[in-house]
């Protein structure tokens, strides 16, 4: 007894918690009125998911003589262990017994939290007999092993990344006589699909060479160019730290990874699961991820940094908010870029059981709070549900459970394995379009830009380069969108789409028509001022909101000449002087409308710019002349970097 004894609170100390299962099994059998190891057992249980056997250990627990005084916390795992099982009337039971025991902790999250339990228990329950709005399938055993399959990046239709850790079975460790490079490392593998079945192509090195870390949460860029992904170690407290690390594609090579800096990574904290995204403003790459760095709402959080592509720098990271952290677990986020929502898995939240996943819209620190959407069953089960991630198609995609049914190795629900999802119910609606002038053009950007329902604000859904001449879109069900072309040299073209009270049968056609920009100054129509005065007419400020304001506001980037001529009745030099009052006019009342300064320059040439005579070939007096002269035109002289004129970040 004494060795069971010795090698189970050894293993318990060690962390090695399967070891520590067995041995504290044999030690509870051997004395079961013992309350203190039937506790160390659920535990053990409860910790490796087994929750069919923890419930039972708790309740062993709170029959036995004094144990739910002195463990009040089995009833509350006793209840959380029978939601894990589907067992929810039970399990509501349970967590309304528990509320008076809540009622009485310092930590009011206790409170909190027990409410939200018996809430899920509540959904779950309605849920039972709803119609599945998704559907499950798993990845099979080419892919999924006996221990742990996370991390499901696809790259395309039938190419996938995914993490591991390939074991065959339960293996046992002297951490004293074994070299940690003999232990199993979870790494990268890829897969294909062939023939409608995905299976295992072996190791996944490109971006990130040889480790003797653990790797996995991967994130590729937009542009395919910067991988981003986890390793982890153990620190000198034997506490596994992850930090994230990224790796930089130039001329289809991938460089050596790049651990980010501190400020990013804080030592002795753990920094994983990245995922990218985009801000709103400026369009630059924002990099979700997950830490329990201090300063959280809870264990761990969902955080960000922003990319800025000029300078190649991470900024500070910032908490994403009370919006969608609570004082539970957030885990594995998925940034969707053309929906702007954030998909994450918690157990702050009434769910079904253990983590579930949810949707919001927004980002960085601004989320929907209403917005904020349970994916449902099928998606989520009573075990964890995690590692949510969609395909380009926005209808399919992968997540990860330990849910009933995967490779099992101890118990049904001990290890996490990668399931295939569809949404039997997701509709889109397509718009088909041209980009044009008078014919087919060459590197035109046709940006995809969706309304923010609340803010009115517009962020980047999606984005087509090279020959567009056609170009088609998969749109979202009541929406506003707005779409863009660009292309240098010429005017940006810009149509509104609505999606509102249409079917998914229905199909959008749009054309935009790219104009050349002219190489000569363009005249500005009804541009009129008092007489001797540089002070716009009211007619003057309607010309130009009807004018060059939709210009200007449709072409951020360009940079105008804005000169104001006159005829030549008065001194040359008084002239030369009104002019540029009056050209300075115009450019301040732009400004005024919120224009960029730095895209208008003011100009007046007086009278040494005539493009009419202003006398007859008689000598006598021209009107039609003087008039065609005494003008406001622009020219567009040059174009700002992004950098220049997207707005400030906040």
């Amino acid at each position: 007894m004494r060795k069971i004894r010795g090698l189970a609170t050894n293993s318990l100390r060690m962390g090695d918690t399967y070891s520590a299962l067995i041995y504290y099994k044999e030690w509870s059998k051997r004395k079961p009125d013992n309350v203190e190891v039937s506790f160390q057992l659920a535990e053990l249980y409860r910790n490796s998911r087994d929750y069919a056997h923890a419930s039972d250990s708790y309740w062993k627990v709170l029959k036995s003589n004094g144990g739910s005084d002195k463990y009040p916390m089995a009833l509350y795992h006793a209840g959380d262990m029978d939601m894990q099982n589907g067992k929810y009337n039970e399990a509501k039971s349970n967590f309304i017994k528990f509320k008076r025991i809540a009622s009485d902790m310092k930590d009011p999250w206790w409170k909190k939290l027990v409410l939200i339990k018996i809430e899920g228990c509540e959904y779950a329950i309605l849920l039972q007999d709803s119609v599945n709005t998704s559907e499950v399938e798993h990845l099979g055993e080419s892919i999924n092993k006996a221990h742990i399959e996370f991390s499901p990046i696809p790259v395309d239709s039938t190419t996938l990344i995914y993490g591991s850790l390939i074991s065959e079975g339960v293996e046992f460790y002297d951490l004293d006589a074994v070299d940690s490079t003999q232990l199993p490392l979870r790494k990268f593998y890829l897969a294909k699909k062939e023939n409608g079945k995905w299976s295992s192509k072996g190791e996944f090195t490109d971006p990130i060479g040889e480790s003797d870390a653990h790797i996995g949460n991967g994130a590729l860029s937009p542009d395919g160019n910067r991988f981003y992904f986890t390793k982890c170690r153990e620190n000198f407290q034997a506490k596994v730290i992850c930090h994230l690390y990224y790796s930089e594609k130039e001329n289809g090579v991938w460089g050596e990874p790049i651990e980010m800096d501190e400020t990013i990574n804080l030592p002795n904290y753990t920094t994983t699961q990245p995922t990218i995204g985009r801000e709103s403003k400026r369009n630059q790459e924002v990099i979700y991820f997950v830490s329990d760095r201090p300063d959280g709402k809870g264990g761990l959080d969902i955080w960000f940094t922003e990319f800025h592509a000029r300078t190649k720098r991470f900024r500070e990271p910032q908490n994403a908010g009370a919006a969608i952290n609570t004082p539970g677990t957030e885990f594995t986020p998925y940034y969707d870029v053309s929906t702007h929502s954030l998909y994450y898995s918690t157990d702050g939240r009434a769910g079904l059981g253990g983590l579930d996943v949810y949707k919001v819209e927004g980002e960085k620190t601004k989320w929907q709070k209403d917005s904020i959407v349970h994916m449902g069953k099928v998606i989520n089960s009573p075990a964890d549900d995690f590692d949510f991630v969609l395909n380009k198609d926005r209808q399919t995609g992968f997540l990860v459970s330990n849910r009933e049914g995967g490779v099992s190795l101890m118990n049904a629900t001990c290890c996490d394995d990668i399931y295939a999802f569809e949404f039997v119910e997701y509709t889109n609606i397509q718009l088909n379009g041209l980009a044009i002038d008078s014919s087919c053009l060459d590197d035109v950007d046709i940006f995809l830009y969706m309304k923010d329902p609340s803010t009115g604000e517009k962020y980047l859904a999606e984005k087509l380069k090279g020959n567009p001449c056609k170009f088609s879109f998969a749109l979202e069900p009541d929406r506003e969108y707005t779409i863009e072309a660009k292309k240098l040299g010429y005017f940006n073209d810009v149509v509104h789409v609505s999606t509102r009270n249409l079917t998914p049968a229905d199909t959008l056609n749009k054309t935009l028509k790219l104009t050349k920009i002219p190489k000569k100054p363009i005249v500005l129509e009804g541009i009129l001022y008092d007489f001797d005065s540089s002070n716009l007419t009211a007619s003057a400020k309607e010309s130009l909101d009807t004018g060059l304001y939709p210009i200007m506001t449709a072409n951020p980037q360009i940079i105008i000449e804005l000169s104001s001529h006159t005829d030549a009745k008065g001194s040359d030099a008084y002239n030369l002087k009104l002019s540029q009052q009056r050209a300075k006019s115009v450019v301040d009342y732009m400004i005024s409308k919120g224009i960029d300064s730095r895209g208008l320059k003011d100009v007046g040439y007086g009278e040494t710019k005539p493009i009419a005579a202003n006398e007859n070939p008689d000598g006598s007096d021209n009107p039609d002349g003087r008039a065609l002269n005494r003008r406001t035109e622009f020219e567009i002289i040059g174009e700002l970097s992004e950098d220049q004129y997207l707005p400030e970040q906040d």
